[in-house]
């Protein structure tokens, strides 16, 4: 079933719960839109968080779930769950998302650090939405509260551009 992963994970170290006056279909549109953008974006840490201060490099990597796996959010991905969203929006929508870290020298050669990995689960009921984050691997450069606000900014960034009122956080825990 697209957009939703069978196996996803039992313990959960990060929930947020956010209410919207959009509609779920402009929401999950948004949100894929904004998936797929990071995919193709160079952030600096400081970008994230105040705290570090390294001349590190953030990118990522967003996948949608289809069953027992993830689609890399590719344009022909992009399209493709835009079309169901269309038809009709998911309940669930479970991305794969890879936080890449990466400090480039004065030469401009990128040396890769540890990845996080994280699992998140968005789950839309009646102008609410539930986002789990389960963090699989990795040493967290970023918080996963970080994350959550980094993300919620964006989707509303994206909300904005197409005259859609924003995201309001109602509720957020990290472990």
């Amino acid at each position: 079933m697209l957009g939703r992963y069978e196996n996803f994970p039992q313990v959960v170290h990060g929930i947020a719960r956010f209410t919207f006056p959009s509609s779920t279909q402009q929401l999950q549109n948004a949100i894929v839109e904004v998936a797929h953008q990071l995919n193709h974006e160079v952030y600096s840490v400081k970008d994230f968080t105040k705290f570090l201060t390294s001349k590190c490099e953030v990118s990522f990597e967003f996948g949608i779930a289809e069953d027992m796996s993830f689609n890399y959010l590719d344009k022909e991905e992009l399209e493709r769950f835009k079309k169901q969203i269309e038809t009709k929006p998911l309940r669930i929508i479970d991305i794969f998302s890879v936080i890449r870290y990466h400090i480039a020298n004065t030469k401009g050669k990128h040396t890769p650090l540890k990845f996080d990995y994280n699992i998140l689960r968005l789950t839309f009921s009646r102008k609410t939405v539930e986002l789990l984050v389960s963090h699989e691997r990795g040493n967290q450069r970023v918080s996963l509260e970080d994350f959550i606000t980094f993300l919620t900014n964006k989707i509303n960034e994206q909300m904005k551009g197409e005259f859609q009122k924003a995201l309001v956080l109602k509720y957020l825990r990290t472990l």
